[in-house]
């Protein structure tokens, strides 16, 4: 009985820091957001690799100025792109790495 108890422990703690990982991470992600939405231009990318394994997400090359970025941001699977399309990209205009695609909810706030 004690050592159901004791796995019992174990999985939910593990199962609670797996949760405030999660939490940690869509919270920087939103604030990130807020940051781009702040100061931000918008440029055309091109998407170099699509992923719908984990999660769909797309890898876009942009440049700001003379300076190439790749950034990652995710899709639905009702958005259709694939690799080679050109898309808008909004970045962060104090920090041309923080990026969102045009698939992007937060994209027309």
């Amino acid at each position: 009985m004690k050592d159901k108890l004791k796995v019992f422990s174990v999985i939910g703690l593990i199962i609670l820091g797996i949760y405030c990982i999660a939490t940690k991470l869509r919270e920087k992600e939103l604030q990130n957001i807020d940051f781009i939405n702040k100061n931000y231009k918008i440029t055309k990318g091109v998407v170099i690799k699509k992923s719908i394994q984990k999660g769909n997400h797309i890898r876009v090359r942009y440049y700001v100025g003379d300076k190439e970025y790749i950034g990652i941001d995710g899709f639905t699977s009702s958005q259709k792109v694939n690799e080679g399309d050109t898309i808008l990209v909004k970045y962060s205009f104090s920090k041309p790495e923080l990026m969102i695609s045009q698939f992007n909810e937060q994209f027309d706030r």
